[in-house]
C-alpha cells in the first residue's frame, strides 16, 4: 500500500485544482520558502483528521483553511482535500483496490468526510486507518519540530511514538473509551442508588395501599358481577311481575266498569220504584184525607139516621116490630157492605197470589240461568284444573329431564355425572339460554355439539376420556376453556350484510351465557349468520360466495359451499328445546293460575246469587201460600155472609109483609145513604191498605235492590281496593325497576339488555344476596382506598427492580470494563514490551550504522510499571563519551532522533512516511548518510520528502515542485529523475 495521490481544491494557497500523483519509493518536494510546500503536510494531516487549526498553522476557526483570496482571486467558498491509496495488497481493512478519503469543509463550518465517495463519520476513517501507522499524531508524518520533540520531549510524552510502532494505540484508546465508560457507569451507579433510596421510601407504603386497593378491586369485581346478575335477575322477575299486574289492573278496570254500569242500571231502577213509592205515598195522603172526610160524612149521616129512626119509632103502631124491620134493613145494608169489601179484598188477594207467582218464576228462570252458568264455568275450572295437572306433569318430566340430561347421550351423562372428575362444567346446551324466536335456529347451528361438554382444562378433558375407555361407556366431544379460541365474523363481513333484508344477527349474540365461555360459545356460533327466512340466507350466502354458515328460523342451512340442508323438523329433543318447552310450560302455568283464581271467585259469585235467589223463591212462595190460605178464607166469609145476607132479606121481605112496608121513605133514604157512605169508607180503606200493600212491596222490592246494590258496591269497593293495591305494587315496582336500570346505568354503565346478556346468575337467589351484603361489609370496612396506588405502585416498583437490574447490570458492566481494561494492561504490556525491545535492538543498530560507530539505547523509566514508563534515549556518537543527551550538537540530536525514527520503521514498516525537512539541522556528511538509508527502506515505506537541500534531493526519484508564480496561489511542477 502506498500513497497514490493528493488532490487539493481550495484548501490554503491551492486556489486551483491540485492533483500530485505518488509512486512507490521516495518522492520530493520542494521549493523555496514561503511557497506553501509545508502545506502539503498539512493537508495530509487535515485529511487523516486533526481538529487543531493552530497545528495546521492558522487563525481561530476551521473555516481558516479555505483560500482566501488574493489580489487577483476571489476566496474559496470551500476547501477539499482527497487522499487516494493504492490498496491492492489490501493492507486496509476494505474491500477495494483503491480507497479514497476526502474532508470538505465550507464556509459556514460545515465539514463533511468521504469514504471512497459515500460520505461517512470521521470515526469511520479513524477506524479503518487504526495501528496501519497512517494517522494525524503518528510517526508517518514527521516534521523539524516533531524530530527535535523526540530529543527535547520528557521520556513519558515520548513513549506516545512507542505505543503507535507498537500498535497499542487502538488498546489505549480502547481503554480510554474503557476508562470513560468506567467513570460514566460509577455517575449513573451514584444516580441510581440516589434514585433506588428515593424509591424505596415510597415503594413500602405504595405496597400497603396497593394490596388493599387490589383487595377492593377484586371484591369490587366480583360484587359487580354478582350485583349485576342479581339485578338483572331482579329485573327480570319484577317485569314479568309487574306486567302480569298490569294486565290484572287492566282486567279490574273493565270488571269495575261493567260493576259500575250495572250498579247504574240498579240505581236508575230504584230511582224508578223510589219515584212509584213517592207516587204511593202521595195517593195514600190523598187517600187518607178522603178517609177521614168520609168518616166524618158518615159519622154525620149517622147521627142524622139516629135521629130519624129515634122520631119514626114513635110514629109507628108496633114500635118493637118497626125497630126490628129497621134492626134487620141495617144489618143487610152492613152485610151487603161487607160482601163488597170481601170481593175487593178477594180481587186484590187474587192479585197478589199472581204477582207472586210471577214473582217466583222470574225468580226460578234466573236460579236456572245462574246454574247453568255455574255449571259452565265450574266446567271452566274443571278443565283449566285437569290442564294445570297436564301442564304440572309435563313441567316435572321436562325438570326431571333436564336435571338428569336425559336428552343427553349416555357417555356425556356419565362423564357429567362421575363426582370424581375435575373440571367438567357442562354440556354446551347447558350453558346458554335462548329465546324461543332464535330456538331452532341455534339447535341446527350447534347440532351434535349441543351434548359437547366443556372443561376447565386440556388435562380434565383427557382425564375424561380416559374414564370413558376404562369403563367403556362410549365417546364424547370435549371443549377445553384453556385452549378453544373462539371464531368471529370480521368487522368488514358484518358491515357488508347487516343491511340486508332478512339478516338478524351473528347467532353468538343471540344466546345469553356465563363470560367465561365466550371463547367456546363463539367457535360454534361466532361465525354462524341467522336469516329470517331460506330466501334470504340463500341471499346472504351468495353475497358472501358461501364462505360463511347461514342458518334461517325454521332450521334450513347455506353450508359453507353453498350446499342446502333443511325440511321439516320432528321431534326435535334436545336441551334448548327441553328448557324452551319448560319456560313455556310454566308460563302457561302462571296464567292458568291466574284464570283459575278468577274461575274460583266467579263461581263464589254464582253460588252466592243462587243462595239469594233461593231464599227469595222461599220467601215468595211463603208469602204466596199465606195469600192462598186467606183468599180461601175469605172466599168462606164471603159465602158465609153471602148466606146471611140472603135469610136476612128474606126476613126482610116477610117482616115488610107484616108490616105493609111501614119503613118511610125518609128512613129508607138515610139508611141507604148510610151504608152507602159507610161502604164508599169500606173501599177507601180497601183502596189504602192494597196501596198500602203496593207501597210495601214496592219497598221490599227497593229494600231487595239496596241490598243487590249495596253488595255490588261492596264487591266494587273491594275490587278497587284490589286495584289500589296493585296500583301501589306496579308503582313501587315501577320506582324500583327504574331505580335497577339507574343503578345499572349510572354506577355500571350498562344497559339492562346488555347486563342481562352478559352476566348470568350462576348461584342461588339468596345467597347471592347474602354474598352481595357481605361483599358490601367488607368493601366499607377497607375503609379509603386509594385506586390509583396499583398503577403507582406498579409504576414505582417496575422502575424500582427495573433500576435494581440496572444497578445490577452497572455493576456487571463495571466488572467487565474492569476485566476488559485489565486484559487490555496485559496486552499493551506486552506488546508494548516486545515492541520496545525490536526497537530498542533496530535503533541500537541505526544508530551505529547512520553516525558509523557509536554507542545508542533505550531505556525504560520504570520497567515496573510497563503502563506509564517513559523512555530514556542513551546516544554516545563515536569518540565522545556522554552521560546526557542535551550535551549532544543539534545534528547530532537531529541523526538521534532520526535513527529512532528509522528504529520504529524498521521495526514496523508504515505505507508512507511524509519527512518535512527533518535533515535541515544535517551537515553534507550525514545527509549522505541519511539519504542512502531512504534508499535502503523504500522498498518497505514510501518516503515524501519536504526539502530544500540539494544533497538531500539527489536522494528522490521524483521531484514536485511547489511555486508562487501568482501571489498567494501555489502551483505545481513535477520531474522524474530517472527520466534526466
Amino acid at each position: 500500500m502506498y500513497l497514490k495521490r493528493i488532490i487539493a481544491h481550495g484548501f490554503k494557497s491551492f486556489a486551483d485544482k491540485l492533483n500530485i500523483e505518488f509512486e512507490s519509493g521516495i518522492s520530493g518536494i520542494v521549493g523555496p520558502n514561503g511557497s506553501g510546500k509545508s502545506n502539503i503536510v498539512d493537508a495530509v494531516r487535515w485529511v487523516l483528521g486533526e481538529q487543531s487549526i493552530k497545528s495546521l498553522r492558522g487563525g481561530s476557526v476551521m473555516t481558516d483553511v479555505i483560500f482566501s483570496g488574493s489580489n487577483s482571486r476571489h476566496a474559496s467558498n470551500q476547501a477539499s482535500i482527497t487522499l487516494v491509496f493504492d490498496n491492492t495488497d489490501h493492507y486496509l481493512p476494505i474491500d477495494y483496490n483503491e480507497v479514497s478519503i476526502k474532508r470538505q469543509v465550507y464556509k459556514d463550518g460545515t465539514q463533511e468526510y468521504y469514504l471512497n465517495g459515500e460520505k461517512c463519520r470521521l470515526k469511520d476513517i479513524t477506524n479503518i486507518l487504526l495501528d496501519t501507522g497512517i494517522a494525524k499524531e503518528s510517526f508517518n508524518i514527521i516534521s523539524q519540530g516533531k524530530v527535535d520533540e523526540i530529543i527535547t520531549s520528557k521520556p513519558s510524552e515520548r513513549r506516545v511514538i512507542f505505543e503507535e510502532a507498537a500498535g497499542v494505540l487502538k488498546y489505549k484508546k480502547r481503554k480510554e473509551d474503557a476508562l470513560r465508560k468506567l467513570e460514566r457507569t460509577h455517575d449513573n451507579m451514584e444516580r441510581v442508588d440516589d434514585i433506588i433510596e428515593e424509591l424505596k421510601v415510597q415503594v413500602e407504603p405504595l405496597l400497603e395501599q396497593r394490596e388493599k386497593a387490589v383487595i377492593y378491586k377484586e371484591k369490587t369485581n366480583k360484587l359487580k358481577e354478582i350485583e349485576i346478575a342479581l339485578i338483572a335477575h331482579d329485573i327480570t322477575q319484577i317485569n314479568n311481575t309487574y306486567k302480569r299486574e298490569k294486565e290484572q289492573i287492566k282486567a279490574l278496570n273493565e270488571e269495575i266498569l261493567k260493576l259500575t254500569s250495572t250498579n247504574t242500571n240498579s240505581e236508575a231502577v230504584m230511582e224508578k220504584y223510589k219515584l212509584s213509592i213517592s207516587k204511593l205515598n202521595e195517593e195514600l195522603n190523598n187517600l187518607s184525607k178522603q178517609l177521614l172526610d168520609k168518616t166524618s160524612e158518615v159519622e154525620r149521616i149517622n147521627g142524622q139516621k139516629q135521629i130519624i129512626l129515634e122520631r119514626k119509632k114513635y110514629q109507628v103502631e108496633d114500635a118493637k116490630l118497626h125497630n126490628s124491620l129497621v134492626s134487620l134493613k141495617e144489618e143487610e145494608l152492613n152485610l151487603a157492605n161487607q160482601l163488597s169489601s170481601i170481593k175487593r179484598e178477594l180481587e186484590s188477594i187474587k192479585k197478589d197470589i199472581e204477582d207472586k207467582n210471577y214473582g217466583i218464576t222470574k225468580v226460578q228462570n234466573e236460579f236456572i240461568n245462574v246454574k247453568n252458568n255455574r255449571v259452565i264455568i265450574e266446567n271452566n275450572l274443571n278443565n283449566a284444573l285437569k290442564e294445570n295437572v297436564v301442564l304440572q306433569n309435563k313441567i316435572n318430566a321436562l325438570r326431571e329431564a333436564i336435571d338428569n340430561n336425559s336428552t343427553l347421550p349416555y357417555s356425556v351423562k356419565q362423564v357429567l355425572n362421575n363426582p370424581r372428575l375435575t373440571g367438567i362444567h357442562n354440556a354446551i346446551g347447558n350453558l346458554i339460554e335462548v329465546s324461543e324466536e332464535y330456538s331452532k335456529a341455534i339447535s341446527i347451528s350447534l347440532s351434535m355439539n349441543n351434548s359437547s361438554i366443556v372443561t376447565e382444562t386440556e388435562n380434565d378433558a383427557k382425564e375424561a376420556i380416559k374414564y370413558l375407555k376404562e369403563n367403556n361407556l362410549g365417546r364424547a366431544t370435549f371443549y377445553p376453556i384453556d385452549k378453544i379460541k373462539g371464531k368471529y365474523l370480521d368487522h368488514e363481513t358484518y358491515e357488508k350484510i347487516k343491511h340486508i333484508s332478512g339478516f338478524i344477527d351473528v347467532a353468538s349474540n343471540l344466546v345469553k351465557y356465563n363470560p367465561i365461555y365466550k371463547d367456546i360459545i363463539n367457535y360454534h356460533l361466532g361465525s354462524v349468520i341467522v336469516a329470517s327466512d331460506i330466501n334470504s340466507a340463500t341471499n346472504i350466502g351468495r353475497i358472501l360466495l358461501n364462505r360463511r354458515k347461514v342458518v334461517s328460523l325454521d332450521g334450513d342451512v347455506i353450508n359453507i359451499g353453498g350446499s342446502l340442508t333443511g325440511g321439516s323438523l320432528k321431534n326435535i329433543r334436545n336441551i334448548i328445546q327441553d328448557k324452551y318447552e319448560l319456560e313455556n310450560s310454566l308460563k302457561k302455568q302462571n296464567i292458568n293460575i291466574e284464570n283459575q283464581k278468577k274461575i274460583e271467585e266467579n263461581l263464589n259469585d254464582y253460588d252466592s246469587k243462587l243462595k239469594d235467589l233461593e231464599d227469595r223463591v222461599y220467601l215468595l212462595t211463603k208469602e204466596k201460600n199465606l195469600k192462598n190460605d186467606l183468599y180461601a178464607a175469605k172466599e168462606k166469609q164471603q159465602f158465609q155472609i153471602s148466606e146471611k145476607l140472603m135469610n136476612i132479606r128474606n126476613e126482610i121481605s116477610r117482616t115488610n109483609h107484616i108490616l105493609n112496608g111501614s119503613i118511610s121513605e125518609e128512613e129508607e133514604r138515610i139508611l141507604n145513604l148510610y151504608y152507602k157512605e159507610v161502604d164508599e169508607k169500606n173501599k177507601l180503606e180497601s183502596l189504602i191498605n192494597t196501596k198500602t200493600n203496593e207501597r210495601d212491596l214496592k219497598q221490599v222490592e227497593l229494600d231487595d235492590y239496596e241490598f243487590s246494590l249495596r253488595r255490588e258496591n261492596s264487591k266494587v269497593n273491594s275490587k278497587n281496593k284490589e286495584l289500589k293495591a296493585l296500583e301501589i305494587e306496579v308503582n313501587r315496582k315501577d320506582v324500583k325497576l327504574d331505580n335497577y336500570l339507574n343503578i345499572l346505568s349510572e354506577t355500571y354503565n350498562l344497559t339492562y339488555e346488555r347486563a342481562k346478556e352478559k352476566y348470568v346468575l350462576s348461584v342461588d337467589e339468596q345467597e347471592a344476596r347474602k354474598s352481595v351484603a357481605k361483599l358490601k361489609r367488607e368493601i366499607n370496612d377497607l375503609g379509603m382506598v386509594n385506586l390509583g396506588a396499583i398503577e403507582e405502585y406498579d409504576r414505582v416498583s417496575t422502575r424500582y427492580e427495573f433500576l435494581n437490574k440496572q444497578k445490577e447490570d452497572l455493576e456487571k458492566a463495571e466488572d467487565t470494563l474492569l476485566e476488559i481494561i485489565n486484559e487490555m494492561d496485559d496486552v499493551m504490556k506486552k506488546e508494548f514490551k516486545t515492541s520496545f525491545d525490536i526497537i530498542n535492538k533496530h535503533f541500537s543498530e541505526t544508530f551505529k550504522e547512520l553516525f558509523g560507530g557509536g554507542y545508542g539505547e533505550l531505556k525504560l523509566t520504570d520497567p515496573s510499571n510497563m503502563l506509564e514508563t517513559g523512555i530514556e534515549i542513551v546516544a554516545s556518537p563515536p569518540g565522545k563519551k556522554l552521560t546526557s543527551i542535551s550535551l549532544l550538537s543539534g545534528g547530532e540530536k537531529t541523526f538521534t532522533a532520526i535513527s529512532v525514527l528509522f528504529a520504529i520503521l524498521k521495526s514496523r514498516p508504515v505505507p508512507f512516511c511524509i519527512l518535512d525537512e527533518v535533515e535541515a539541522a544535517l551537515d553534507e556528511a550525514n545527509v549522505n548518510s541519511f539519504g542512502n538509508y531512504l534508499t535502503k527502506m523504500k522498498d518497505k515505506t514510501q518516503f515524501i520528502l519536504i526539502t530544500h537541500k540539494k544533497k538531500t534531493m539527489e536522494y528522490a526519484d521524483i521531484l514536485y515542485g511547489i511555486t508562487m508564480q501568482e501571489s498567494g496561489v501555489s502551483k505545481l511542477v513535477s520531474v522524474k529523475l530517472e527520466d534526466l
